[in-house]
């Protein structure tokens, strides 16, 4: 689906958690097959092509520097973390004003893969809101069309895009995902132990 016919898509990447679930440490500086988890992510977005640019959204300087390696991709400092998802979402939309889409991205998922998020590209409409689900369950990445741009700007602290979804589920539409793994995100220690233990077994 070419980006001249259907505007701009910009690739948020949000590297702002505390990860309060993971023993008091950083999960997205943890070693995960031998790269910190955010690597992955990093990787992944920066080998496609994102015509409205790509934004890591870091509060943590150890995790910012997880970028310096990635030429494409621009670091932005959250210095209020402490407002949660709404302040990475915040900064990630106002980093490109003239985007017709935004692609959101947590930086916790080793298994998502470049299929996957083209899979959810390939859904994008004007007007229209693109989420991959498992059995009914919705994952990420999660598409947003810049009609809801201002509904992203004004979230309020603790709240989430999912809110923009309870109010316009008419704009939804479905990815099917087959593989629940892809769309693991690692919030807690017993997360990670049982997706290594995957990793391992192949």
């Amino acid at each position: 689906m070419p980006s001249e016919t259907y505007g701009l898509v910009a690739a948020v990447l949000m590297a702002s958690g505390f990860s309060s679930r993971f023993g008091g440490q950083n999960k997205l500086l943890f070693p995960f097959r031998g790269k910190p988890l955010a690597q992955y992510a990093l990787e992944l977005v920066s080998g496609m092509d994102f015509s409205g640019g790509i934004y890591f959204i870091a509060a943590s300087d150890d995790v910012a520097a997880l970028a310096a390696e990635f030429r494409t991709v621009r670091v932005i400092k959250n210095t209020a973390p402490e407002r949660d998802l709404s302040e990475s979402v915040r900064l990630g939309v106002e980093a490109c004003p003239d985007a017709a889409y935004y692609l959101f991205f947590p930086c916790d998922m080793p298994f998502l893969d470049a299929d996957t998020v083209r899979r959810v590209l390939d859904e994008r409409e004007p007007g229209c809101i693109v989420e991959p689900r498992y059995k009914g369950k919705p994952g990420n990445p999660c598409l947003f069309s810049a009609v809801f741009r201002e509904e992203l700007l004004s979230l309020k602290d603790g709240e989430t895009p999912r809110l923009i979804k309870t109010r316009h589920p008419e704009a939804i539409k479905v990815v099917k995902i087959y593989n629940p793994v892809v769309l693991e995100d690692i919030d807690d220690e017993d997360t990670l132990k049982r997706l290594l233990a995957y990793s391992a077994n192949g």
